[in-house]
């Protein structure tokens, strides 16, 4: 009695260590061990169960050979006590608990920038009403002219103050552009229109002569 006691007490002690159960090879080299359900490859997607509870259900492409029921050791092997960090420990090592991450530095406006966007008094422009000016500005050399209208519109609406940024647009290579920025410029007036509907008259588009000259009152 004794001696098959120490028998079975021997057998259930290898059994802890390691048992029987299907070993799946997947192609990346990954191997997973536990019960395969069904018939590998004619069963479709091939399913693995664990003794621990839970399931796997994987793809048969991805596997690259079966073997069922083999002896599998599923003891961890040993290693030194605190050798490694836990992942979140070394994920954040090097920084302060509850240190917030730094803003980054905000730019500052350069000064030439600065400088244009004033009006000729020296009066500065609000940066939401120049970043609306220069976006009609920009629209002005659209191909589609219901961009260009639209834009000619809402510039005439602003009145003088487009004056700078439609000195920097008059020399667009674009004619259709340069007479839309003449036609704003005479129904705006303000300081600085004359002059550049002057510098207009030689412009080499015949239409943009003929809107600075009627502008003038030529």
């Amino acid at each position: 009695m004794k001696k098959t006691l120490l028998i079975l007490t021997v057998l259930l002690a290898a059994g802890a260590d390691s048992s029987l159960a299907d070993t799946v090879e997947l192609r990346n080299g990954r191997v997973i061990h536990g019960k395969v359900i069904g018939k590998f490859p004619d069963s479709g997607p091939v399913t693995i169960t664990f003794t621990g509870g839970g399931s796997l259900t994987l793809d048969p492409d991805r596997i690259l050979r079966v073997r069922r029921d083999t002896r599998c050791d599923f003891r961890v092997p040993p290693g030194k006590p605190g050798t490694e960090k836990p992942r979140n420990v070394q994920e954040s090592a090097g920084k302060k608990p509850g240190a917030s991450p730094k803003k980054p530095a905000e730019k500052k406006k350069p000064v030439k920038e600065a400088e244009e966007s004033a009006e000729p008094g020296g009066a500065p422009v609000d940066p939401k009403l120049e970043a609306e000016i220069r976006r009609y500005v920009s629209e002005l050399s659209r191909q589609r002219s219901q961009n260009r209208v639209r834009a000619e519109a809402a510039l005439k609406r602003l009145g003088p103050v487009t004056l700078p940024y439609l000195e920097k647009a008059v020399r667009h290579p674009f004619a259709l552009t340069r007479r839309a920025i003449i036609r704003i410029v005479a129904e705006s007036g303000g300081p600085g229109g004359e002059k550049l509907l002057r510098a207009a008259l030689k412009d080499e588009d015949s239409w943009v002569r003929k809107l600075a000259r009627e502008a003038l009152g030529g």
